[in-house]
């Protein structure tokens, strides 16, 4: 697959040559299949190869295929130059992000409850306890 050609039409190339194939008596399981389209994919998809693999998935040739898509569709749609500021304090561990820097935390305000006269005890007959 060249870079920056459709992984929709490389994939479903690639299933039906593994089906045509399998129409030549020729018939491979779907590891070596899933692996063999993995394999074909350019260097922009090495962070999903190795993520397939890294979670030892098992997936259909369909599957892979729709899976692919997603990826490349998410691809084209991130902003690769957008980088989240940290800044290290000086406790161990803890970075604070520079835009929560900028938001104000306001503490709620809490209601006084009215004094309620409470009448006299059911069991004593005193008022007030």
């Amino acid at each position: 697959m060249a870079e920056g050609s459709s992984v929709n039409d490389h994939a479903l190339k690639m299933i039906w040559h593994i089906e045509e194939l399998a129409r030549l008596n020729l018939v491979m399981d779907n590891e070596l299949a899933v692996d063999l389209i993995l394999q074909s994919l350019p260097n922009s998809f090495s962070g999903f190869v190795q993520n397939f693999h890294m979670h030892k998935m098992e997936k259909t040739l369909a599957e892979l295929h729709s899976m692919l898509v997603v990826y490349e569709k998410e691809m084209h749609n991130t902003r690769p130059n957008v980088v989240a500021m940290a800044k290290a304090s000086s406790s161990k561990g803890k970075t604070i992000l520079k835009k929560n820097k900028w938001k104000r935390h306001v503490k709620p305000v809490v209601q006084p409850k009215p004094m309620i006269d409470k009448g006299k005890c059911h069991y004593c007959g005193v008022k007030g306890h």
